[in-house]
């Protein structure tokens, strides 16, 4: 009897087809249900990256406009630029106006270099082709989310900025 009882634990040890079967059954329907949940998980950092950015520079111009209120000629700004508005406008600032005519130095993709402090992490993300067209991680033509329905940035995007206002704002397609 003893090794009857020897030979079905011996013929235990291994699995049966059938339960490896279901096995893969079950880590199959897990994957199904799972992998959909974390597909958008990539596109919405893009997207919250750039909507950051996007309110850091905006923040920085609001915080300039400020700065040239109560200055009473020259004052500092953005990335280390100084301004003397009781000589007039200059090629990087409009003293009429107390906006930045650029933020940054397109010709050479530094989208942001007049106006943020440490602008390296973020050029890095950001590309312009003029003053008034930029793109960020979301917005990116060759990179970028795919078109979304909502007030966030996708790769139909772009960012505008007007210096009449000093205004940073997204335009849709």
């Amino acid at each position: 009897m003893t090794s009857s009882l020897q030979k079905v634990i011996n013929l235990k040890k291994a699995f049966t087809l059938i339960e490896l079967i279901f096995v893969i059954v079950i880590i199959g329907v897990l994957s199904a249900v799972a992998i959909p949940k974390f597909s958008h998980l990539s596109s919405n950092a893009k997207i919250s990256s750039e909507m950051a950015t996007a309110a850091t520079v905006q923040s920085a111009l609001d915080n300039i406009h400020a700065d040239w209120i109560t200055a009473e000629g020259t004052f500092s700004w953005g990335n280390g630029n100084s301004i003397d508005c009781s000589n007039g406008s200059d090629s990087l600032f409009d003293c009429d106006k107390g906006y930045p005519k650029n933020l940054g130095d397109c010709d050479n993709n530094k989208a942001f270099s007049y106006l943020l402090k440490n602008p390296a992490t973020v050029d890095a993300k950001w590309s312009c082709t003029s003053n008034s067209d930029y793109h960020g991680p979301a917005s990116s033509s060759n990179s970028g989310v795919a078109q979304n329905s909502d007030d966030k940035a996708d790769s139909n995007d772009h960012w505008e900025y007007d210096d009449t206002n000093g205004t940073f704002i997204l335009k849709e397609g």
